[in-house]
């Protein structure tokens, strides 16, 4: 046990104060639970989507895999995640707002029916339980450095408050710990950064690392991993619009303006707060030395390296960002098996009560099969790009081209997941370690084409919903509103 305990301890109960005094707010609406009421303003949205995307994977993993691989495989995550909310600002946080949606599967309902919702349901439910596994992950390491515990029982711990507090507010419950669990991780890694910049200097930190630490080649060329680096960071910034998590918060916001200004001011916030996080693994590389577990080299660097206080709010906001993204990942995998499979392939309507207390149900076995990949396959940067690189293979294409493209059919959006989703499992199988990153860039194309292929072939959807959603990010209808309800 360590004499961080204490402070980890009264941060892990203050978030749980938080999230269960967040229950009042439900009032027992599954549209509370769910979405917030769509009411949430600007700083709050644009804080949650900063806390879902700032995370154990962004900043425990970032850290782990520059100083075990070099500067570019960590600055691809937050490079990534970075890019991929100023793409959903740009394209898709307006359109999808502005449709009133409970979940980012009922656009695939809306747009292209039944069948391609599932697929798209069944797909990011197994990619977001995965993404809740890389955070517990962390959770847990973070603990058992903390508390001298076994990773176990610190798994345990996290997974159940997790859990409970998430299952007591719903979507409030995210927020509300959010605004408290990222300002903490923010200060801290502003101030590591700071203090390590003004201690050593910046080119004395260069001046320690081995040559190939900070070389391009990291990013040019085959050998050096370049292929696998840039598969990695296009994978997170397109494969990440259709984050269920991310897409939550955007439809919360008040108005698709909010919803689109929110995701942009996270983006800068991910991006600052990711290369802290690089930096520190830079400085990692000649303070530590020798680690057998590249996942601990952030917490080792802290605990030797570090002011007490600034170590403190390192730990804390590790802790803090991963419980923050496994809360909103696992309420919305929750949400999406009631609404978007249970629901929606049942013989009755469940009524709002019913869907409230399935939503909440659902989120057990969630937690307990993230637990278990969260204990088998501990590795945060390994999980977030893996839980990504699933629904960038299948989902992406029909998500985009059903906002942009008349012609987009119902055929063309099931042939495009189907096609990408089997390509990718092919690519896992085929593609020589040696191209590394193919498997990722190359089954999101195949998908394109088949898209493409069957919806030119096929009568397009004539609905004034398809129409109305392919033009809704033109200028002149900016104010369409898409309500099938």
């Amino acid at each position: 046990m360590t004499d961080m305990i204490w402070p980890v301890a009264i941060f892990m109960a203050i978030s749980l104060c938080i999230g269960l005094y967040t229950y009042t707010k439900v009032g027992g609406s599954s549209e509370q639970y769910t979405v917030a009421g769509k009411s949430m303003p600007f700083i709050v949205i644009g804080t949650a989507l900063a806390a879902q995307a700032i995370d154990g994977n962004a900043t425990l993993g970032n850290a782990s895999l520059t100083y075990s691989t070099g500067f570019w495989a960590g600055a691809v995550i937050p490079l990534g995640l970075a890019a991929s909310l100023f793409i959903v600002g740009k394209f898709l946080a307006g359109p999808l707002n502005a449709m009133n949606l409970m979940t980012l599967p009922e656009f695939f309902y809306r747009r292209y029916g039944r069948n391609a919702e599932a697929l798209a349901s069944l797909l990011t439910i197994v990619c977001f339980i995965v993404l809740v596994a890389g955070n517990l992950s962390a959770v847990g390491w973070i603990l058992s450095v903390v508390t001298g515990f076994d990773y176990l029982p610190c798994l345990l711990i996290g997974t159940t408050l997790i859990f409970l507090y998430t299952i007591a507010g719903g979507l409030h419950a995210a927020i509300w710990t959010d605004f408290f669990q990222i300002h903490v991780a923010i200060v801290g890694f502003l101030a590591a950064a700071a203090f390590v910049l003004t201690t050593r200097g910046w080119s004395s930190i260069v001046a320690a690392l081995p040559p190939a630490t900070l070389n391009l080649t990291q990013m040019s060329t085959v050998a050096g991993g370049g292929l696998a680096n840039w598969a990695n960071l296009v994978s997170l910034a397109f494969g990440n619009a259709m984050a269920l998590d991310f897409m939550e918060r955007v439809f919360s916001a008040k108005s698709p303006e909010t919803a689109r200004n929110g995701c942009y001011y996270a983006g800068v916030w991910t991006l600052i707060i990711g290369l802290c996080s690089s930096l520190l693994g830079l400085a990692a590389i000649a303070s530590v030395g020798k680690v057998d577990d590249p996942r601990m080299v952030l917490p080792a660097f802290a605990n030797a390296f570090l002011p007490y206080w600034i170590a403190v709010l390192v730990f804390i906001g590790i802790l803090g960002a991963s419980m923050s993204t496994a809360n909103g990942a696992m309420l919305v995998i929750a949400v999406v098996m009631a609404r978007n499979i249970w629901q929606r392939w049942s013989s009755q309507e469940l009524s709002d009560t019913k869907m409230l207390f399935l939503s909440r149900a659902l989120a057990l076995p969630t937690a307990i099969a993230a637990g278990i990949i969260a204990y088998v396959r501990p590795e945060p940067g390994l999980l977030l790009v893996v839980a990504f690189d699933i629904v960038f293979a299948g989902c992406v294409i029909p998500l985009f081209l059903g906002v942009y493209w008349a012609r987009a059919t119902q055929g063309g959006a099931i042939a495009s997941i189907v096609t990408g989703t089997v390509a990718r499992a092919i690519c896992y199988f085929v593609v020589p370690a040696s191209l590394a990153g193919l498997d990722t860039l190359l089954p999101p194309v195949l998908s394109a084409i088949a898209f493409f292929t069957v919806s030119l072939a096929a009568v397009p959807l004539a609905s004034g919903v398809s129409r109305g959603v392919a033009r809704i990010g033109r200028r002149k209808r900016k104010e369409f509103i898409c309500d099938t309800h």
